[in-house]
């Protein structure tokens, strides 16, 4: 039996020969789905004599399976299996009401609030559980994991020889991805197969089986899983005519940057061709060069890392340029160009993101770097803030769920609109509903803004600095005339404070109940 939203397995063994499982034995399992629908999804070798084959089981009901294989042993089982409802959200989509915001399977909204995390399957980081268990609590819905061990070296995966996977480290991923679906489901990991590796990149563009094998596997063994989704590699400098030192460049660097970009397109591609269960693509590339595949058949999701983006400048921007969901997976770090004031850092940046419509991602410790008890590797998030590693900048991210949960406000369909609020994306953000009867306005309140004007390296980031301001704030609302009802909500604490309603004439001042930053939902009374 299976559940519904869920991952079922086939698992058969063999007597006879097997020579390279992974190089002389090929196996396809084609899935009857119960609205008759077939999918072929490849199958795995996982040690000794065992190969397994995984559906994602997105329909209830009867399904039947048969093995296709070059072994003679394998080719032609066949079975049946029944899939239960179940309380699964399923894998994630793009909406169907609107393709810049993501759905589970099974019809909930998805609140995208990443964190980067990236060693969470490497097999020497000992407080992995804690990690997930604590990122869950702490709100995070998206956390960004690589298969690297070393940050740009994918050589892990393989034996010396890499015509054979190292399988036990394989075998540790997978534990961890299924630990991750068991405990928290509404959890998404995205899968970065090839980290920073520029040169297994390159090796794939010339054809190495081995980088092929790790593709293959990557896709057999986890894409099943309801938890997750692809990003082919990460930080990779894709393109020659970036915003940083473009005019440094050398002919050789910007002929890597052609040949990593036309890698990048072959794997993801590939990747596409082989992925049986509509899983969703990405890639991330270097800081401050945007994202090169806006409107490629294969790029579900784009993808941005840039700096200081706390008016959601490059989030409209790319909305602008695609239908897909936007990503802002890399801004500061709480470790890297640090703000002063990390907690109200990046719940700006949480915000303003999400009321431009698009999403962002969290970074806190050196998750590129190998375990060392010190700001190195994997730490649970509550326990590195209780240590001093990390200074609460996460802690309000709980709030927001609190907020879109009980508000109902629904970001599929909504609109940015910072005009709404004085078209001054520093001090206010502001988003409306499809409909135009309801507005969410984040008052920012920073101490400091004046002259922010983000431009790589050089550029100015007043952000750094601010904190939330100490006086109330007020915000001059540019709303059709009428009369709204008016709550009040304190992203700090994940409070509400009821104002009753108020009658709005062009360009009334509405000012928040105290001080600091707050967030104003607004409702049109009509009749």
């Amino acid at each position: 039996m299976a559940f519904v939203f869920g991952m079922f397995e086939i698992e058969v063994s063999v007597q006879g020969a097997i020579g390279n499982p992974y190089a002389d034995v090929r196996l396809h399992a084609d899935f009857e789905r119960p609205d008759g629908s077939v999918v072929s999804a490849e199958g795995f070798y996982d040690g000794g004599r065992t190969f397994k084959a995984r559906a994602y089981c997105g329909q209830p009901g009867k399904w039947s399976w048969a093995l296709r294989s070059d072994h003679p042993e394998l080719d032609g089982r066949s079975g049946v299996f029944y899939a239960e409802p179940s309380r699964l959200p399923g894998k994630l989509r793009l909406h169907p009401d609107d393709s810049r915001q993501f759905a589970y399977d099974n019809g909930e909204a998805f609140l995208h609030i990443g964190d980067t995390g990236y060693r969470y399957v490497a097999d020497t980081e000992p407080y992995w559980k804690e990690y997930l268990e604590q990122a869950a609590a702490a709100g995070f819905t998206k956390i960004r994991v690589w298969f690297c061990q070393g940050r740009s070296d994918i050589g892990a995966l393989f034996q010396s020889d890499r015509t054979r996977l190292h399988l036990a480290y394989w075998q540790e991923m997978d534990r961890r991805i299924a630990y991750a679906h068991l405990r928290f489901p509404h959890v998404q990991l995205q899968l970065i197969p090839f980290g920073e590796d520029e040169e297994a990149v390159l090796r794939f563009e010339t054809g190495d089986p081995s980088v092929m094998l790790a593709l293959r596997s990557a896709v057999a063994r986890f894409s099943a899983y309801p938890n997750v989704q692809w990003c082919v590699s990460n930080d990779l400098a894709l393109e020659s005519g970036g915003r940083v030192g473009a005019e440094r460049e050398d002919a050789q660097r910007q002929e890597t940057a052609s040949r990593l970009r036309s890698g990048i397109v072959q794997i993801a591609e590939e990747l596409a061709r082989l992925e049986p269960w509509g899983t969703l693509l990405t890639n991330h590339q270097s800081r401050f060069s945007g994202y090169s595949f806006v409107g490629e058949g294969w790029s579900d999701i784009i993808t941005l890392e840039d700096l200081g983006q706390v008016t959601g400048e490059r989030i409209l921007a790319y909305r602008s340029a695609g239908d897909r969901p936007v990503v802002l997976d890399e801004d500061r770090y709480e470790h890297w160009r640090a703000p002063k004031h990390p907690r109200y850092y990046f719940r700006r940046l949480m915000w303003s993101s999400l009321l431009s419509g698009g999403h962002a991602t969290y970074g806190g410790l050196h998750t590129y770097r190998p375990f060392d008890g010190g700001l190195d590797g994997m730490y649970g998030y509550y326990d590195a803030c209780r240590d001093g590693r990390l200074k609460d900048g996460a802690h309000d991210f709980r709030h927001i769920h609190r907020f879109f949960r009980e508000s109902g406000f629904a970001l599929a369909g909504a609109v940015p609109n910072d005009d709404l609020a004085g078209n001054a994306p520093l001090l206010f953000k502001a988003i409306r509903s499809e409909d135009g009867d309801t507005i969410v306005v984040y008052l920012a309140n920073p101490t400091v803004y004046e002259g922010h004007a983000p431009d790589g390296f050089g550029g100015v980031y007043t952000d750094e600095e601010a904190d939330a301001g100490t006086t109330a704030p007020t915000v001059r609302l540019q709303l059709e005339a009428g009369e709204y009802s008016v709550m009040w909500y304190a992203p700090s604490e994940g409070t509400w404070t009821n104002e009753g309603t108020i009658s709005v004439a062009a360009g009334a001042a509405c000012t928040a109940p105290g001080s600091g930053d707050w967030i104003a939902l607004l409702k049109r009374v009509r009749g």
